[in-house]
């Protein structure tokens, strides 16, 4: 029997056959047209060779909405897909693309020739529309790998995250339950801004998974966000931190979004001060939903639109919270011995829930690090509260090392975006003779705030005052931008490589 995550799409794009599903401006497929094109397309794979557990790598320079037919494609065949939307920080693609031993190589944008097949991305839809769109029957299995998705290139040599059908089910599962899972209403349309080839690429099938509609915007910026939204209201969304502030400092979108109605955000810290800020500017609309989550787990946590009502109003302490573990999620917190630590003290996140990765692609050493005993270790530090909230510090292997002293880099980019000069922080570390390493911190000038090194100073300040004095940053640069990895996230990788000289 073919696996449920995926037969059970197939059931969505029969039940609600004559909809509208996925968009791009005035161009709008129904679910019928998406349904047949998927069929078109798998009959189209299997003749260039994808066949049931057979590697296929889709590598395109942005987001459209052809995409996430050529994943439903690869799904009804029981392919193992890897998406890479290529960006300015891709690295490492001639790895990706050996590693993941695809039988073949579909791409709309050059590619390194690492011996397997290829075929441009044109002549492939020009291959499908060839076909008849019969039904296709579904050869994924649940045990069968779905996705390998690479993750970690900000550290070293990318990591292919290996997830079965079973665990893509059990994340449907788990955004589902209690209707509220999924950030949004099928009764408003999914605004899609974020890579289709990472989060929102499984948020765009769960909303057609229940009949709603979705629609493709690349790139973003606030004037044609905004406008989409006025267009296609009420909009639901998907945001990483950093469309948050460009959201806030653009005037057209400073005080508001017409037509926005839900946000979900996450895939890096967000800074609490600038959260309230959207909380208290944008008024009651949208309603905001944070997801902890990673590739490896998928959600771990959320915290709650009336999580968000309460820190703006007698709890601001949850704005600085990633929330209580999802359902069905266990997550511990656990000290360098491996036991669990009481609520307040820092630790390792470990968690277990039937949406975890089954490894590492190719990398058994590096799955046995992280996989144990059927829970994940996470690398991210936090503590729970007394009411169960979780609060991360920091990325394990992002604490800088000041005399033998921890200093967690989370709470002193939070420290340093309080100051009105800065919108935006990101801190490393860098070797030091004398005290092992050193706190660097890279900051982003707020909008007509000159990027002084008066200003610098006042703000490390706020971080001696917050913190401690050891925790104040040694080293200041400003730049106009933080670089940012494919996923939105800081590029902490190429910043050690500036803070170090070498770049």
């Amino acid at each position: 029997m073919g696996a449920r995550y995926v037969t059970d799409l197939i059931g969505a794009f029969e039940r609600y056959a004559e909809r509208p599903a996925i968009g791009a401006g005035p161009a709008v497929m129904e679910f019928s047209e998406v349904l047949a094109g998927t069929y078109r397309l798998a009959g189209a794979l299997a003749e260039l060779g994808v066949g049931r557990g057979a590697g296929l790598a889709y590598v395109t320079d942005g987001n459209r909405p052809e995409a996430l037919l050529v994943r439903l494609a690869a799904h009804v065949r029981g392919a193992r897909l890897t998406h890479v939307v290529v960006g300015p920080a891709t690295h490492g693609l001639d790895f990706m693309l050996r590693d993941c031993a695809p039988v073949l190589v579909v791409h709309d944008t050059p590619v390194p020739d690492t011996g397997a097949a290829r075929v441009g991305a044109a002549e492939l839809m020009r291959l499908a529309r060839d076909r008849a769109g019969e039904p296709v029957a579904v050869q994924a299995r649940e045990d069968d790998v779905a996705r390998v998705t690479y993750t970690g290139g900000t550290t070293g040599r990318p990591k292919g995250v290996a997830s079965t059908f079973a665990a893509m089910a059990g994340r449907t599962d788990t955004r589902g339950k209690g209707g509220k899972g999924g950030g949004g209403s099928v009764e408003s349309v999914y605004l899609s801004v974020t890579s289709l080839a990472q989060r929102s690429g499984g948020r765009c099938l769960e909303h057609l998974r229940g009949g709603g509609r979705v629609e493709i915007l690349d790139p973003f910026s606030p004037g044609e966000f905004a406008a989409a939204c006025r267009r296609l209201a009420p909009v639901s969304t998907y945001l990483t931190p950093p469309m948050v502030y460009r959201l806030l400092d653009d005037p057209e979108t400073a005080g508001g979004v017409p037509g926005l109605a839900q946000v979900s955000y996450g895939n890096s810290p967000i800074h609490p001060g600038r959260l309230r800020q959207a909380l208290t500017r944008w008024g009651g609309r949208p309603r905001w939903r944070q997801g902890y989550g990673m590739n490896e787990a998928g959600v771990i946590c959320r915290l709650s639109p009336a999580d968000h009502d309460a820190g703006v109003s007698d709890r601001p302490h949850l704005l600085g919270s990633v929330g209580r573990p999802a359902p069905g999620v266990e997550v511990q917190v656990r000290d360098e011995g491996g036991a669990q630590a009481e609520p307040g003290r820092t630790g390792e996140v470990w968690v277990r829930s039937g949406m975890t990765m089954a490894g590492y692609w190719n990398q058994p050493g590096l799955t046995a690090e992280v996989l144990r005993g059927g829970w994940l270790r996470t690398g991210d530090l936090g503590h729970f509260d007394s009411d169960g909230y979780l609060y991360l510090d920091d990325r394990a292997k992002d604490v800088v090392i000041v005399d033998g002293v921890n200093i967690y880099c989370g709470p002193v980019e939070a420290a340093l975006t309080r100051h009105p000069a800065v919108t935006d922080a990101a801190v490393v570390g860098r070797a030091d003779d004398r005290t092992g390493e050193e706190v660097c911190a890279f900051l982003v000038p707020s909008p007509g705030h000159a990027p002084t090194s008066a200003a610098a100073d006042e703000a490390c300040l706020l971080v001696a005052e917050a913190l401690a004095p050891a925790h104040r940053p040694t080293t200041v640069f400003w730049l106009t931008a933080l670089p940012l990895t494919d996923r939105g996230k800081p590029d902490k990788r190429l910043l050690r490589k500036r803070a170090a000289g070498s770049d």
